[in-house]
């Protein structure tokens, strides 16, 4: 199942949920004012995930600022693999969690 969603103007979030993962891909410039409806999201979808992998494919991002910074920290330590396919996106990642970024699939 995919979902497609709309954020707040100039930040967009998609949710693949597939059978082995869930998914959610970011897109845009995801600002502070964004971190609130991705939260919800999360939060409403968290219940549904069960034992799937939580991904989060931050390819399609062009900025974040520093509220959606430590949301993509939170979400990390709680368990979620944060993914990304161009080298500015691994630097991102690399930055958020200190370990090497993960391929998106």
């Amino acid at each position: 199942m995919n979902i497609s969603a709309k954020a707040q103007p100039g930040c967009r979030y998609y949710i693949h949920d597939g059978p082995a993962a869930f998914r959610l891909e970011l897109s845009g410039n995801l600002l502070k004012h964004c971190v609130a409806e991705l939260e919800q999201a999360w939060s409403t979808a968290s219940s549904a995930i069960g034992e799937r992998a939580f991904l989060v494919d931050v390819t399609s991002l062009k900025s974040l600022d520093d509220a959606a910074r430590e949301l993509l920290r939170r979400w990390h330590a709680a368990g979620a693999q944060l993914a990304g396919h161009s080298p500015d996106t691994k630097l991102l990642i690399n930055s958020i969690t200190r370990e090497p970024a993960r391929h998106a699939s």
